[in-house]
């Protein structure tokens, strides 16, 4: 989960780890095609002896789980991506200013960020999207939208959800990629809103809302109707869908006694969902070598942030991609790759 502006970070949240945005593997259906004795088409009757022989249906190409997350190891923020082993690590950003919160289209295409990196200009903090490779970035929020943040895409990438002080009140927004129109406001609400996230199906979205002491559990449909408030009293830190569509959260709560609790998309059927290396039941993060773990980034010996993956296929548990001085942070990775 991306918490770069949640600054309540504590030991305890540090040994439960902080997910990335999480993400789903969707299932591939392939229609069973029956064959019949006979297919009768007006007056013409074509037996399965003559008949073409039905193509296969096209399996999608396999996305490797490459990472990206953003460092200061460089001095400033920068988006970085490497393997799902930590090799092959490589810059994508390369600017004076500021760019975090990765996040990766479903089909591994593209990644929107965030960057100040216009405010010598009084450009503000916006969204930006650029190629897998780091080229062609474009600026999607305009002037109107000057502190934006946390961008997450549907899940049939046409359209990227955030959230953006305006006029002083942070609301959700979501604009379409092909910027037809102008960003629609979902929430219009008194509340500061943050960090949206979009259900694996696409039909709903949850957010967190309040305010920099207090935030709570919101979930709505993608159109921003039917809004229900899931959580009370606060204490929640961030959230991310399951790839089943439950939603998981870091919440400091007495009535239910977890930290990292999954509950169901309308607030049921709390949970505790475990600890360290157990979160990969429920959003999973797949090695080149198949295996099911966790990825994370914490600062597990107080003295910076690493990026990591969880697993009891590790000898400690925790295998460092990173291991860098400077901090690595909020990683994320698309929504269908596969090993």
């Amino acid at each position: 989960m991306k918490t770069k502006y949640l600054p309540l970070i504590s030991l305890f949240l540090i040994t439960s780890f902080i997910l990335s945005a999480c993400s789903s593997k969707p299932s591939v259906t392939t229609p069973n095609i029956e064959e019949q004795d006979t297919v009768e088409t007006s007056s013409i009757v074509v037996t399965p002896e003559n008949t073409a022989p039905v193509p296969p249906t096209e399996m999608p190409e396999i996305i490797p789980c490459t990472i990206a997350f953003d460092s200061d190891r460089d001095g400033n923020l920068e988006i970085y991506v490497m393997d799902a082993d930590g090799n092959n690590l490589r810059n994508l950003t390369n600017n004076s200013g500021d760019d975090w919160n990765a996040a990766w289209s479903p089909d591994g295409s593209q990644i929107a960020f965030v960057s100040n990196r216009e405010n010598e200009q009084g450009g503000g903090q916006h969204i930006y999207i650029m190629d897998a490779d780091g080229n062609n970035i474009q600026q999607i929020t305009n002037s109107n939208f000057n502190i934006s943040n946390y961008p997450d895409w549907s899940h049939d990438g046409s359209a990227i959800v955030f959230s953006s002080e305006v006029n002083g009140n942070s609301d959700i927004y979501v604009i379409n990629m092909d910027a037809s129109i102008d960003p629609t406001n979902l929430t219009n609400s008194a509340a500061q809103d943050i960090q949206p996230t979009w259900s694996p199906d696409g039909s709903q979205i949850a957010w967190l809302s309040g305010n920099n002491e207090n935030w709570d559990l919101f979930v709505m449909n993608a159109d921003g109707s039917d809004v229900k408030n899931l959580t009370e009293n606060g204490g929640v830190y961030d959230i991310t869908w399951t790839i089943d569509g439950q939603l998981f959260l870091h919440w400091r709560n007495e009535e239910y006694g977890c930290f990292n609790c999954v509950m169901d998309a309308d607030g049921s059927n709390v949970i505790d969902a475990g600890g360290k290396g157990e979160l990969q039941r429920y959003v999973p993060f797949w090695t080149p070598d198949g295996d099911s773990v966790e990825l994370t980034s914490a600062d597990i010996n107080n003295g910076n942030d690493e990026i990591y993956l969880v697993g009891e296929i590790y000898p400690d548990m925790f295998f460092n991609l990173t291991n860098n001085p400077g901090n690595d942070r909020n990683p994320d990775w698309p929504a269908s790759c596969a090993p």
